[in-house]
């Protein structure tokens, strides 16, 4: 049980440190540039900043935004089944001593 704990502690410490900056700068960034179709153009992502969308930019940005999103969506999956599992772990464990300190 202190290794899922130790294991749960690390993750949500990564997903605390990633979302925001995934929330902040990536997905503004991708939203402001992914219309733009010109050699050039400059997008205006949710706060309110100039973003250059040009060629090598928009890509790396593109690429940068899907892999930042199958990270975050994979650390979402996996603390919700680790919230989950020992949520029902702790269920059973205590559904059994009450069966061993009342029996029939």
């Amino acid at each position: 049980m202190k290794l899922i704990r130790a294991i749960t502690i690390i993750l949500l410490t990564c997903y605390g440190i990633l979302l925001p900056i995934y929330l902040g700068i990536i997905l503004p960034e991708y939203w402001a540039c992914r219309k733009c179709i010109y050699e050039g153009a400059m997008g205006t992502d949710i706060w309110g900043n100039a973003v250059q969308c040009f060629g090598d930019s928009k890509a790396f940005g593109e690429a940068i935004f899907q892999f930042s999103s199958i990270l975050v969506s994979g650390l979402t999956s996996v603390l919700i089944v680790i919230f989950l599992r020992t949520y029902y772990l702790k269920r059973n464990a205590k559904i059994n001593t009450y069966d061993k300190e009342n029996p029939d």
